[in-house]
């Protein structure tokens, strides 16, 4: 089971890693189309601004799971950190437990936002919404996720060289 379990959350790292990696480029590409386009003679098409406003939608979704996964997020260090070790990882491991309760408690209307957006169509590049929209769900999956994988002791917390 514990195998199983650590190939998964590979899985998710590496797919998570992935989709950062593309949403970026992307990002970085449309970006340079549209600085390009302030150049006399270069056009500047008006769906690259929603395609990069779509991408960075995009890298938050991918990279909130791996940054919770790396104790990356936004904490309260000031409370935290003068915790003796283990009160610590009781305060850490209560905080992963309000992430799962509070994700699973959006999940529900997260996917009515999905399902109400079908049928509609980005204004300048007349794809679905459903593409962009879809995140509201991944984001408080990957949260659940994640948040399950430190509880069971897979947190990737990052060390300085020093301690």
């Amino acid at each position: 089971m514990r195998k199983s379990f650590e190939a998964l959350l590979e899985g998710a790292v590496t797919i998570c890693r992935w989709g950062i990696l593309v949403a970026f480029s992307i990002l970085v590409g449309v970006v340079v189309i549209q600085v390009l386009g302030r150049l006399p003679g270069f056009p500047s098409p008006a769906w690259t601004e929603e395609v990069a406003r779509f991408c960075l939608v995009w890298v938050v979704a991918f990279c909130c799971g791996i940054a919770l996964l790396q104790g990356d997020l936004v904490n309260v260090d000031m409370f935290v950190t003068p915790l003796p070790e283990k009160a610590r990882r009781v305060v850490e491991r209560l905080v992963d437990l309000i992430v799962v309760a509070f994700s699973l408690s959006i999940m529900r209307g997260a996917w009515d936002y999905v399902l109400g957006s079908v049928g509609e169509r980005a204004r300048s590049l007349d794809v679905p919404m459903v593409a962009v929209y879809v995140v509201m769900l991944i984001i408080p999956i990957s949260l659940t996720f994640f948040s399950i994988a430190r509880l069971l002791g897979y947190a990737r917390v990052k060390t300085t060289e020093g301690e």
